[in-house]
């Protein structure tokens, strides 16, 4: 990964794209907050936002250093770059074109919301399910929403992982 620090005017670029990295606080309080308007699908946004801002960037950063390799090489650099910034550690060796499953034995979601809230029956990676789903449109060069998907297991309710079910749309 690129990295870049501007200090004169304290900005984070990452592949010369400017990064914003929050803390748990800024980011549960936002799901949370969302979660709980009534009439919004917090879910539906999250996702479908970092759907398209994953699979942009993303997009370049493949178009910029990865153009010529397998998309497992892709999919890897991905993983990575989840890492990277700071949202865990994701496995992405069960997906290829057609979808698949993705496992992540640890979340900056799920730590984040235990350290402010408690545990809960619903699944609240929301953002990982975006990133999932553009970063695997990027590397097959589909539309940003061109996959579904469900996180199906999440560590927020005590399971050991999170699991994520990719689907192409139909």
């Amino acid at each position: 990964m690129l990295l870049e620090f501007e200090s004169e005017s304290n900005i984070l670029k990452l592949d010369s794209v400017a990064v914003s990295l929050h803390c748990h606080h800024y980011n549960c309080g936002l799901v949370k907050a969302l979660e709980e308007m009534e009439g919004i699908d917090a879910r539906s946004i999250i996702i479908q936002a970092a759907q398209e801002e994953f699979h942009d960037n993303f997009a370049r950063y493949i178009l910029n250093h990865l153009n010529s390799v397998p998309a497992e090489e892709k999919l890897k650099a991905a993983a990575e770059l989840y890492r990277f910034m700071g949202f865990g550690r994701i496995d992405l060796s069960g997906l290829s074109e057609s979808g698949g499953k993705a496992y992540a034995d640890s979340s900056y979601y799920v730590t984040g919301w235990l350290a402010k809230y408690e545990r809960r029956t619903t699944p609240v990676c929301h953002l990982t399910c975006g990133f999932l789903g553009g970063i695997l449109s990027a590397v097959y060069e589909k539309p940003f929403d061109a996959y579904r998907v469900e996180e199906t297991i999440c560590m927020i309710s005590g399971q050991e992982q999170c699991e994520f079910l990719i689907t192409v749309k139909e």
